[in-house]
């Protein structure tokens, strides 16, 4: 009995250890929450900005406003190929986060499969690089985001500039972006973008409803000092790196907030499992006491058998 006591105070002790880590984990998320969530808000004020530019720079008739936004590619070698950017973590300890957004990814890959069109994936995280891996899936470019540290806007763009080099080289003509967005603490849902060719209609609809109704209209004589087409072009593409940043941004808020609700739930039943273990410990050690009462109550009366000691 008193080795089954031991144990259980060995285990006990590990359960610490357990709860202390488990609570390291949950502050380190909390913070790295926070911060995202501050960077998210200026953010989301930035790429109001650059949609606006945009949604004015295409009031002007050019080749992307019509729609043939080719950049000189050769179509008909890539009009059966889709390029899908899916966006997972590089750790775990966050739930469903990465299982439910790489069956997400997987599930898009079969549709387009089906509809006779080659995928090729740019993995964003480990856990997605080592998903499509295994999956048999032709990626086409993978990046990893270690978990200490901050994603930045300079990220974003590297991710588009190579990006933009598979798109003017021909390696997909169609582009989409899965990911987790944000929408409250502990919830996330699962979105698909479309980010190429780019979705103008979709620009100015989001700046239409996001504008106040004292906003000033397009001037008539508004006067570029830059070409139409140059001016679009860019602001383009720095829309498509506010989307990827905006994405990696969500992505990490999402991520942060499910680990800390795996923390929390997994406190909360190591905690059920100490309470368990110390009631169990207790009962052993009141039997052990109740057990040492009885062996010298019986030796007692064993030495005295008539209950009295001898004068």
């Amino acid at each position: 009995m008193a080795q089954v006591a031991g144990e259980i105070q060995k285990r006990l002790r590990s359960l610490e250890d357990i709860r202390h880590l488990l609570r390291s984990i949950r502050a380190m998320s909390a913070i790295r929450w926070r911060r995202a969530r501050l960077r998210l808000r200026s953010a989301q004020q930035y790429a109001s900005a650059v949609d606006r530019q945009l949604a004015l720079a295409t009031t002007f008739p050019t080749a992307l406003t019509r729609g043939a936004h080719r950049s000189g590619r050769d179509v008909s070698a890539i009009e059966n190929t889709v390029g899908l950017i899916a966006l997972t973590s590089d750790r775990g300890l966050c739930g469903t986060f990465n299982v439910g957004l790489v069956a997400h990814a997987l599930d898009f890959v079969e549709r387009e499969r089906e509809k006779g069109n080659a995928v090729k994936v740019i993995a964003l995280g480990a856990y997605g690089e080592r998903f499509f891996q295994q999956a048999d899936c032709e990626l086409l470019y993978t990046q990893r985001f270690p978990l200490t540290r901050a994603v930045s806007f300079v990220e974003a763009r590297d991710i588009v500039a190579k990006v933009k080099h598979s798109y003017e080289t021909g390696a997909f003509n169609t582009l989409y972006l899965t990911y987790n967005q944000f929408v409250a603490f502990g919830r996330y849902q699962r979105v698909e973008v479309r980010l190429l060719p780019p979705d103008l209609h979709a620009v100015w609809c989001d700046v239409e409803e996001s504008s106040d109704a004292d906003c000033m209209p397009v001037p008539e004589d508004l006067v570029l000092g830059t070409p139409p087409q140059d001016l679009q072009d860019f602001l383009l593409w720095e829309h498509l790196a506010v989307q990827v940043y905006l994405a990696l941004i969500e992505s990490m808020v999402s991520e942060q907030g499910a680990r800390l609700q795996t923390m929390d739930a997994a406190i909360s039943n190591l905690d059920e499992r100490v309470q368990q273990l110390q009631l169990q410990y207790h009962a052993i050690r009141q039997e052990s006491i109740t057990q040492e009462v009885l062996e010298v109550q019986s030796n007692t009366r064993g030495k005295h058998p008539y209950g009295t000691a001898n004068p």
